[in-house]
C-alpha cells in the first residue's frame, strides 16, 4: 500500500519535468502491482492545481485530477478530527509544512509507503523516492 505525493504525480504527468521517467516507471510499476493507494482527499486538487500552472493548462490539470478520482486502486480519505489530529502530531514532530503533513498523516494511519521526491518527506517523515521504491522491487525479484 502507497500513499503518493502530489509531486510524483505532476511529474510523471509532465515530459518536461526532470522526474518524469522515474515517476511513470514507478506509478506504471504500482498499477501493475495493483496497490492500494490512500491519498487525502484534497490531493486531487493540489494535483490539478500544480499540473496546471506548471503547463499553463488547465484541462490536463482537470484530466489527470479526474483520472486520479476515477481509479478504483485509489482510496481518498476524508479529513476528519481524528485524521486532523494525527496531521497536527505528524507535521509538528517533524516540522513539515501543511500539506506535506496531510500526507504523512495518511501514510501513518493507513500504515501505507509514503513516496516523494520531496527532501524534506524523506528526512524528516519516512517518504522513499519512486526510484529508491523501484529499487526495493527490483532486489525482491532479484
Amino acid at each position: 500500500m502507497l500513499t503518493i505525493d502530489a509531486n510524483v504525480w505532476v511529474a510523471a504527468a509532465d515530459q518536461h519535468d526532470l522526474f518524469f521517467t522515474a515517476s511513470r516507471s514507478f506509478l506504471t510499476q504500482a498499477a501493475h502491482q495493483r496497490l492500494n493507494i490512500y491519498l487525502p482527499a484534497f490531493a486531487q486538487i493540489e494535483i490539478a492545481c500544480a499540473l496546471a500552472r506548471k503547463r499553463r493548462d488547465a484541462e490536463a490539470g482537470r484530466q489527470l485530477a479526474t483520472a486520479i478520482l476515477g481509479s478504483p486502486q485509489i482510496t481518498h480519505v476524508q479529513p476528519d478530527a481524528s485524521f486532523l489530529a494525527q496531521a497536527i502530531l505528524t507535521g509538528t514532530a517533524s516540522f513539515l509544512r501543511g500539506a506535506d503533513a496531510l500526507y504523512a498523516a495518511t501514510a501513518a494511519i493507513y500504515r501505507t509507503q509514503l513516496i516523494s521526491w520531496d527532501d524534506e518527506l524523506v528526512r524528516r517523515a519516512g517518504a522513499i523516492t519512486p526510484t529508491d521504491w523501484l529499487s526495493q522491487q527490483e532486489g525482491k525479484r532479484g
